[in-house]
């Protein structure tokens, strides 16, 4: 028994060892990491902090791009889209805070706030009105708050396999065990092992190397923040503060559906449709493909946007 004890004596001291030394590593790295890689877009001073954004293209009608839950830089994940977009259209692409280069450390990530400051920043960009609202996954939920909370504003909306405020959709709580794979750096070593886990399903060429070696980066930075445990832990109180809404009757929605969540859950679909059937004009599109369409349909999801907006 004194032996057993020993022999796991030494193995938990060589474990805390690892995991010290990783964690050192790790943060050795990060600042390395933040010192000489470049940010892109711009920043911009919100009442809370700084939201960073992308803005591209010169066209008269403006498409607001939003990412979805745990997308680390969501600029770089809607890459491809914005070079479908950005010949017709001005694209901002905008990070909330918690994703890409925006601040980490902002809690409170109720739908109100998230709205809030999202009107803000646009604000702060000139973009006041009449501009089209284009949502991934999560940001659908933020959407449908928003286009309530500021009518008039948006002249359509879009949702890229959106998330509807159902119950099968609410988000399991989270706690720090997400966090300590962060700082100890698990999530480091893990890309470094096979850094198109970023992008799993993304065909090659969508990205350049330099993109997946960003995204990377990012993934490491903002694996499991602050801002985002906080949106994850409040997703039923978010779901809730929106399940009495609807869309604006007046307000044309195109709703681009992915086949494999069709297929994994039979009450997706009829979910999506029950939420555009009041619309005086609406649309769904099931494209193949997981929920990331972006990915794999940018050029297919453009030409139905110019096509919807006419």
């Amino acid at each position: 028994m004194r032996k057993l004890l020993r022999i796991l004596g030494v193995v938990g001291l060589a474990a805390v060892v690892l995991v010290g030394v990783s964690s050192v590593s790790n943060l050795v790295l990060g600042a390395y990491e933040t010192a000489n890689v470049h940010p892109y877009g711009e920043r911009v001073s919100i009442d809370g902090g700084q939201i960073n954004v992308s803005v591209t293209g010169e066209g008269e009608k403006t498409v607001v791009l939003l990412g979805g839950y745990g997308t680390a830089s969501p600029v770089l994940d809607f890459t491809p889209l914005i070079g479908e977009l950005d010949d017709a259209y001005t694209v901002v692409a905008i990070e909330r805070f918690g994703y890409g280069y925006s601040d980490l450390d902002v809690t409170q990530r109720t739908v109100a706030n998230i709205s809030t400051e999202l009107h803000d920043t646009l604000s702060k960009l000139n973009v006041k009105d009449s501009y089209v609202l284009m949502a991934h996954s999560l940001a659908a939920i933020y959407s449908l708050d928003y286009v309530n909370r500021f009518p008039g504003e948006v002249s359509a909306l879009v949702t890229i396999d959106g998330t509807v405020p159902e119950d099968f959709a609410v988000a399991p709580r989270t706690g720090g065990w997400e966090r300590f794979l962060s700082i100890t750096g698990w999530v480091r070593w893990m890309t470094a092992l096979d850094p198109a886990i970023t992008t799993p399903s993304a065909p090659v060429g969508v990205y350049s190397e330099r993109d997946i070696e960003q995204i990377r980066l990012m993934t490491i930075r903002n694996y499991a923040n602050p801002a985002v445990i906080d949106e994850n832990n409040r997703s039923a109180e978010n779901f809730a503060a929106v399940g009495g809404l609807g869309y604006p009757t007046g307000l044309p929605v195109l709703a681009f559906l992915s086949q494999q969540l069709i297929d994994a859950n039979t009450e997706w679909r009829p979910a999506h449709a029950q939420q555009l059937e009041s619309l005086d004009r609406s649309e769904l599109v099931v494209l193949d493909g997981g929920q990331y369409l972006h990915w794999t349909h940018s050029r297919e999801m453009a030409e139905q946007l110019r096509r919807f907006l006419g």
